[in-house]
């Protein structure tokens, strides 16, 4: 009986861990996104419909794809630690551009075509686009600083 309690109980500790991961992936994408969200919230109205959909996939699939990236569940480099202050001008240009072109960008493509389903593909760009940050990183500011891990007593 022991077993499965430490089973269900190590299994809650990952879930936990796995959902802060994805809260904070979210975190850092809108905040380091915000100056998109003005331009998107003034663009909204000239494409209403797929505004929403490509800004809430991009969003939702961009959260869970810095989670994954940064627990290194899918390996596409090392990223910067979130509190990096010397790097914050990088990233937020980065961050806002790509969640503007994932957004905006693919709201104008979705109404030229005439199709919604096209706005689907803000959750392809914007996990695309995240996955060849360290890439941009690297060659603005070299290799990141990585946390180490704490010694244990």
């Amino acid at each position: 009986m022991g077993s499965t309690g430490t089973v269900a109980g190590r299994l809650r500790d990952e879930t936990v861990q796995w959902l802060e991961r994805v809260f904070f992936g979210g975190a850092e994408l809108s905040l380091l996104s915000s100056p998109a969200f003005v331009a998107v919230l003034i663009l909204q109205t000239r494409y209403p419909d797929a505004v929403p959909i490509a800004g809430l996939l991009a969003i939702g699939l961009g959260s869970v794809s810095i989670a994954l990236f940064r627990a290194k569940a899918l390996d596409v480099g090392a990223w910067p630690r979130r509190g990096e202050l010397a790097t914050l001008p990088l990233r937020v240009g980065y961050f806002s551009a790509l969640f503007l072109l994932a957004t905006v960008g693919i709201a104008v493509a979705a109404t030229a075509a005439g199709s919604l389903w096209l706005a689907l593909l803000g959750g392809v760009v914007q996990p695309l686009g995240l996955a060849a940050f360290p890439s941009v990183y690297r060659a603005v500011h070299g290799e990141p600083l990585q946390h180490t891990p704490a010694a244990k007593l």
